[in-house]
């Protein structure tokens, strides 16, 4: 049985990430995953304090709702991250959770070691931007971090124009959820 462990930046529990990130546990776990969730939008959730703890240690200083993250990670076979798009990033709750993950990563400087290589992950974005390119730079940052702690990005689904008042999630984005789950899982 494989383990995952997903990351919800968004702060709306029935929004278009949230329940895309739902499909895709729902993927896992048709495959026999085991899923632990994080909300990212916990009051109990501090940010980095810089202290450089991590490069020293596994894990992090700060002793929050985050703590028990990096056990779970380093045992887990597969990681869920999504988030809204605000302003032109990543949510306040996932940006701080980013940073937050320093303790991936081994060393001093660059080149950087992946501290828990060899998981899988997949990524969700949601947009209220109509133009699916418009982001690109976000959700590469976010990518191409996931690539730094060695973790091999299996799926990234982006829903755009969702600040349509007549959106609708389409079935064919909620199949492609469901199904980087499953993959995720194998």
């Amino acid at each position: 049985m494989s383990k995952i462990i997903a990351f919800i930046g968004s702060p709306r529990k029935n929004g278009y990430t949230s329940k895309l990130i739902q499909e895709v546990i729902k993927g896992a776990q048709s495959k026999g995953a085991e899923v632990k969730i994080y909300d990212l939008n916990d009051d109990g959730i501090k940010g980095c304090q810089g202290c450089f703890y991590c490069r020293s240690h596994e894990g992090c200083a700060t002793k929050d709702y985050l703590q028990p993250m990096y056990e779970d990670i380093k045992n887990a076979d597969g990681v869920i991250f999504g988030s809204p798009i605000y302003f032109m990033q990543i949510s306040g709750q996932s940006k701080q959770w980013l940073d937050r993950m320093y303790p991936m990563l081994v060393g001093t400087g660059f080149p950087f070691q992946a501290r828990y290589p060899g998981k899988k992950a997949v990524t969700i974005f949601s947009q209220g931007n109509e133009n699916k390119d418009a982001f690109q730079a976000t959700i590469q940052f976010v990518n191409g971090t996931f690539s730094m702690f060695g973790w091999e990005l299996t799926d990234s689904l982006l829903c755009s124009h969702t600040g349509s008042p007549n959106f609708k999630l389409s079935g064919e984005l909620l199949k492609q959820a469901f199904t980087a789950g499953e993959l995720l899982s194998k």
